[in-house]
């Protein structure tokens, strides 16, 4: 239910090629990962109607059901059959049955590491299966269906979806305070990574970034991983390349920013304990450029760039920005926001002036309410103005705001857009509005 999403269309595929007898149906008629369930041979209905659970043994929904529909017939025969669950649950009882677990979390960076570690298993022929919550270019998809033990994960903390793993490894990238809407304390947050991380199996290993102080108020294994940007050495970030030095070994990223040097520092760990060779580390992440909508380069028109990212944090936003100066030195930087949810840049206003510094130009748009309702005291101009920047501005529709950069952008300047809302469709207009 909901099949039409980047989490269900990927794991109806997985399902699939693993002998399950599959359907599905959504209220849209088209999205961008339907395509890939058809060709997969999966029946889609279109809308949803509880009829669809005649012959059904397990439900599958999006956590988003909960929030949005939750008491819609379909789930609610559901309920009443006890054969509702959400698909990570599916994925951790029946997809993850008699597999070599591995799993990404943390706040930032999943699905970068998550993609990463796929194609380090695939060029090391263990043929992993991947579920990623992005597309990856080179396989088409936000999947990789493979026929070894291994399977990759992306393990999201959101509504405790990672509660249903039990993995053998877990690489922690780092961990803040986010999804206030849900994780109510850092207490609430924390207590749920533990209980994700008690679950790794007896001789369950855990790779963790040590520069992340939220990390140390967790009870790790004793035989836990440490990784950090203090071991490293020689770091250089060119407009091309970032290069560094670990554990006596050179690598390069055609990736750009400190922060995926970090997710690096996992990747190699994860190698050692798969005992994966450094040659083929050091490949992987020669040759590995990326996944969709993380500093993805939309277009050019007239010596203007425009980047899409998906970045809805303040350390995100940092992070991105920083990596967007490093191939693109030169011009204005011109950095787009929408903000996405009321509840998560309002909790965290302090840390958003110190991540915007490196902008030249700051547009922030209305707020994409996604499974929240507007509270009516909070927009995107409490936002620009919270990012006490000389040059911030609220212009809250996305035709506006695409003509105020085509009116005022100067060749050489860079458009770097991030949400995780609609802003896609933000990035493709101010591109089409510069062309036209």
């Amino acid at each position: 239910m909901g099949i039409g999403g980047s989490g269900l269309a990927g794991i109806a595929q997985i399902a699939k090629a693993y002998g399950f007898q599959v359907t599905g149906c959504d209220i849209a008629a088209e999205t961008s990962y339907l395509k890939k369930v058809t060709d997969a041979g999966i029946p889609v209905f279109l809308g949803h109607d509880p009829a669809h659970l005649k012959k059904t043994e397990i439900l599958a929904v999006s956590p988003a059901i909960f929030y949005q529909n939750d008491d819609h017939p379909e789930t609610a025969l559901g309920r009443k059959r006890k054969i509702l669950m959400k698909w990570q649950e599916f994925m951790g009882t029946y997809l993850h049955r008699g597999k070599f677990v591995i799993c990404i979390a943390g706040t930032h960076g999943k699905s970068t590491t998550t993609a990463l570690a796929g194609h380090l298993l695939e060029t090391a022929d263990l043929d992993p299966t991947v579920e990623i919550g992005a597309t990856d270019p080179i396989w088409h998809n936000n999947v990789r269906i493979g026929k070894s033990p291994y399977f990759i994960s992306e393990a999201d903390e959101f509504h405790d979806n990672f509660a249903s793993y039990h993995p053998d490894v877990i690489i922690l990238n780092n961990l803040e305070m986010d999804h206030p809407e849900y994780f109510t304390s850092e207490q609430k947050l924390l207590s749920a990574y533990q209980n994700f991380i008690n679950h790794l199996k007896p001789l369950g290993r855990l790779i963790f970034n040590t520069d992340s102080p939220l990390l140390h108020k967790l009870h790790l294994p004793s035989d836990s991983i440490p990784y950090s940007l203090n071991a490293v050495q020689n770091i250089k970030l060119t407009p091309t390349r970032t290069s560094f030095n670990y554990q006596s070994h050179q690598y390069q990223l055609k990736i750009p920013g400190l922060h995926n040097i970090s997710n690096a520092l996992g990747i190699i760990e994860l190698a050692n304990i798969l005992k994966v060779s450094a040659s083929v580390s050091i490949s992987t992440l020669k040759s590995f450029s990326g996944v969709g909508r993380r500093l993805e380069l939309i277009g050019e028109k007239s010596g203007i760039k425009v980047y899409d990212d998906y970045a809805n944090h303040p350390t995100a936003f940092a992070a991105t920005i920083q990596a967007c100066r490093q191939i693109n030195p030169e011009g204005r930087l011109w950095v787009v926001i929408e903000p996405h949810t009321f509840s998560r840049l309002r909790s965290l206003l302090p840390q958003l002036p110190a991540s915007l510094t490196k902008a030249d130009q700051i547009i922030v748009s209305k707020i994409f309410a996604s499974r929240e309702t507007d509270p009516g005291d909070f927009s995107g101009a409490d936002i620009a103005a919270a990012a006490k920047h000389p040059h911030a501005r609220y212009i809250p529709d996305f035709p506006d705001i695409a003509q105020a950069i085509k009116q005022e952008a100067s060749p050489g300047d860079t458009i770097l857009v991030m949400g995780s809302g609609l802003s896609h469709k933000l990035s493709r207009q101010i591109l089409h509005d510069l062309k036209n």
